[in-house]
């Protein structure tokens, strides 16, 4: 099965992590190990140092390797430390990024239309996926809440949360699935017994990305829950990669 692995990361980052992968050569024995053929992926450095550091790095150390896919940090343009927003977008078909991500606690910037309005108009019309973690902030809302702030204020946005934890949390976030078609889901820790398969039934796999959350945790855990969940081997195939190939191939830098 071709595996797809849309939250990926290696670099030395401020909290050790489950396994460390601390240069690109980590993450391709780490995927070539388990059997997972392609990855998006960012630098430590994105998230945990600055944008500016971690979007010229992963480009620059991914090039040569086509299994891996660089994503990079959006910051508000107010402050010009990523350019204007025609030059950022520039930048991105140039080095080849189709996805990113916004990390607004860690950055210090508010995450809503005041501040970010400009760039986020511009990642839904061009359908660029931006993908946010379960546990970032902004506004006094975490997590859900943030998320579906969010898609309240762009409504088009294609917007793909990550690691939701292994208690499940679909009561939280299938109300934002049936009211915003731009949700998409990773599947890293989603290992509610049942989950993925009621998941499906009731709104078919379109929604979910497999995800790792390598090198915070073990690849193997996500992969098992998809190759064995009780579902369609074409389900499980578009949930492993196709679903990611799709949002990839609509996002026009």
């Amino acid at each position: 099965m071709d595996f797809f692995d849309c939250n990926a990361a290696y670099g030395v980052p401020s909290v050790p992590p489950f396994k460390p992968a601390t240069a690109v050569e980590d993450l391709l024995e780490e995927m070539a190990w388990c059997g997972i053929a392609r990855a998006l992926v960012r630098h430590a450095a994105l998230d945990n140092e600055s944008p500016q550091t971690g979007n010229r790095v992963v480009v620059e150390e991914t090039a040569p390797h086509a299994s891996l896919h660089p994503t990079w940090a959006i910051l508000p343009t107010q402050t010009g430390e990523l350019g204007a927003l025609e030059e950022f977008l520039a930048a991105m078909r140039e080095a080849g990024v189709r996805a990113l991500w916004a990390f607004p606690s860690k950055h210090r910037y508010t995450l809503d239309a005041v501040t970010c309005g400009d760039v986020l108009s511009a990642l839904s019309e061009r359908r660029i996926p931006l993908f946010i973690q379960r546990g970032e902030t902004s506004r006094g809302l975490t997590g859900w809440e943030l998320a579906g702030a969010l898609l309240k204020e762009f409504p088009s946005l294609v917007l793909v949360v990550t690691g939701h934890g292994s208690w499940g949390e679909d009561r939280y976030f299938r109300p934002l699935v049936e009211a915003y078609e731009g949700l998409h889901v990773d599947t890293s820790r989603y290992e509610l017994d049942g989950g993925i398969v009621d998941f499906c039934r009731k709104y078919g796999p379109g929604r979910l990305l497999f995800g790792s959350a390598f090198p915070n945790t073990s690849p193997g855990g996500a992969m098992l829950t998809l190759a064995h969940a009780d579902i369609s081997d074409e389900d499980r195939l578009l949930i492993a990669a196709g679903n990611l190939d799709r949002l990839l191939a609509e996002a026009q830098p």
